[in-house]
């Protein structure tokens, strides 16, 4: 019974990344053109590919969280949500080192501007996010430890 407080971490560490990406996306989709805007105000990419991105991301987060909410591929999944939580903590460092007054845009709009406290929030999902994904990689398929 060694694996399975691994097992509660996992199912916990997906369940909470899943939800949180499912609700971080319910606005993105509904006002795409609102967080083109936002992806625009970081400066990493001009207005066409803003759009682009406002349209896609979204959607990406959307079932990016359903995978990890139902526990389907989760290997993969936590690989992907480690991937995006190191990116987006890389944009808010960016704009924090530029100087850039911008929100977010990480809830849609009226998401909190960057500063400190962001900062910390993103390197704590980041760090979160690589941690479920070394569990889900270091998981075995055996019976001890299936699912």
């Amino acid at each position: 019974m060694s694996g399975g407080w691994r097992y509660i971490a996992r199912r916990v560490l997906g369940l909470g990344f899943g939800f949180l990406l499912l609700f971080a996306a319910m606005d993105k989709l509904l006002y795409p053109a609102v967080f083109a805007e936002s992806v625009e105000n970081y400066q990493v990419i001009g207005a066409g590919l803003s759009l682009f991105v406002a349209v896609w991301l979204p959607a990406f987060e959307a079932l990016l969280g359903l995978l990890l909410v139902a526990g389907v591929w989760r290997r993969e999944a936590a690989f992907l949500n480690a991937a995006l939580m190191t990116g987006f903590f890389i944009l808010i460092v960016q704009a924090f080192i530029r100087g850039l007054d911008v929100e977010c845009g990480c809830f849609g709009a009226g998401s909190s501007s960057i500063g400190f406290w962001k900062l910390l929030e993103n390197a704590g999902l980041a760090a979160a996010a690589f941690i479920l994904f070394r569990m889900e990689a270091g998981r075995t398929s055996s019976p001890e430890t299936f699912p």
